[in-house]
């Protein structure tokens, strides 16, 4: 087991904890003006934050002896999700191979407290941006800080480490998320796709809900229910939040997702389809999502669900499952009970589910909440923006206008219903005196 020994004045910051809901990037930095910079800062940063994953990337330069911030430190070492762009200039920059090695003494010590079932491991994905062969040269490493640790005698050596560090990135090409660049056929096109890749390994291990563009009129809603949550009752489990189809309940409990998930060591997103049967995929989701390992050994009947009640039984836990339709879905999906202080927010179109036995062993723990609709101004905000019509304009008759106001008030704050029309709107051009009288026969 190679790898730097973390000093002691860094110690408590890189001590594996929970774990940070982000995909930290290391990479040489733009001041290099490498081409792996460039696809660091400029298409793998974006295609991240695209996918609804928060991204923590630093530009500082830093020297042997410089003090590192505390909050680079702890986001190194804590981040759920550690992306490496390695490339041959990688491996001769210092602040570089800190940030490695602290991603990686992170994972040790994580991986041994998992087995205790105290930690989530993070993540470390290698992106070879540089050929394989041209990063990793283990004795050209180690010459390579043998002769800089000789340089910096008069300062700080403590944090070099030329054996350890040239190990940890020829583990790099072993590791089993390990992503390369085409070097046969480099361009453009090759660099988004390796960003493509990367968004889809860091989301694999850390689920996330699709990425909410635009929100109108939930943030009060949002608030109450986030309030609901907090609230330290024991006999409190969670939400169940109810409603027609179209009401918003999805863009909710994807908000809540958002907004709490980073607070608890283990949470999973689930989302369902009408009337579908769940099966051991749905499990492995669950299971994965919140940090679980080995279960996959056991291939008995009933093993996987007995996994979920064993592992989430003495867990902090936040799970929101999404569009439940049958009892089949909570009876077959969720344990029956949860650790001191976990959350449950479950979406349905139904108020009840009275034969699940899930449902009647549960539901005393959970408050009911009835979807509200939106707000008119909230209804039309949405109903522009998905018309493609700015809040500020004025729309130039007062025909448009009344033929407008009928329209949203004709969708009763329903967010999907909106959505349509007001993209059927756009798609028919708004402005077109024209179509004035299809929209007024439609609502006659």
């Amino acid at each position: 087991d190679h790898g730097l020994e973390i000093p002691a004045r860094l110690a408590k910051a890189a001590q594996p904890g929970p774990l940070i809901r982000q995909v930290f990037i290391s990479h040489t930095g733009p001041q290099q003006h490498a081409a792996g910079s460039t696809f660091a800062a400029s298409i793998l940063k974006p295609a991240l934050e695209s996918a609804g994953l928060k991204v923590f990337m630093d530009f500082a330069s830093l020297e042997p002896g410089d003090e590192w911030p505390e909050e680079l430190v702890t986001a190194a070492a804590n981040s759920a999700v550690v992306v490496v762009v390695l490339t041959r200039e990688y491996t001769q920059r210092y602040w570089c191979m800190l940030e490695l090695a602290l991603a990686l003494h992170s994972r040790r010590l994580a991986s041994k407290q998992q087995q205790q079932q105290q930690h989530q491991q993070p993540l470390v994905i290698p992106v070879f941006y540089d050929d394989t062969a041209e990063v990793v040269q283990l004795g050209e490493i180690q010459k390579y800080w043998i002769a800089r640790l000789q340089q910096q005698a008069a300062r700080r050596q403590e944090l070099i480490d030329p054996n350890g560090w040239a190990s940890n990135v020829c583990a790099m090409e072993k590791q089993r998320q390990t992503i390369r660049r085409n070097m046969l056929a480099p361009s453009k096109d090759q660099d988004y796709q390796l960003g493509r890749d990367v968004v889809a390994a860091a989301v694999k291990a850390m689920p996330v809900q699709v990425h909410i563009d635009q929100v109108y009129g939930f943030e009060q809603q949002e608030a109450e229910r986030v309030a609901e949550l907090a609230v330290p009752d024991p006999g409190r489990l969670g939400l169940w939040l109810h409603g027609m189809g179209g009401c918003g309940k999805t863009t909710l409990a994807q908000m809540l997702f958002n907004r709490l998930a980073s607070h608890y060591q283990h949470s999973a997103l689930i989302e369902l389809q009408h009337d579908e049967r769940v099966g051991s995929q749905h499990l492995t989701s669950l299971l994965e999502q919140l940090g679980a390992t080995g279960f996959q050994e056991d291939r008995s009947r009933g093993a996987l669900p007995r996994t979920a009640q064993d592992y989430v039984c003495d867990k902090a836990v936040f799970v929101v499952v999404d569009n439940v339709w049958t009892r089949n879905q909570l009876d077959q999906l969720l344990p029956r009970s949860f650790g001191p202080g976990s959350r449950v927010v479950i979406t349905s179109r139904f108020s009840d589910l009275p034969h699940s036995k899930w449902w009647r062993q549960v539901q005393p723990q959970l408050k009911q909440y009835a979807m509200a609709q939106l707000s008119h101004a909230a209804a039309m905000q949405l109903f522009r923006h998905a018309a493609n019509l700015d809040m500020g304009l004025h729309l130039p008759s007062q025909q448009l206008r009344d033929t407008e106001q009928k329209v949203v008030t004709a969708c009763k704050g329903l967010p999907l219903a909106l959505q349509v029309v007001g993209g059927a709107v756009c798609a028919n051009n708004w402005n077109a005196v024209a179509n004035l009288s299809r929209w007024q026969d439609a609502l006659a």
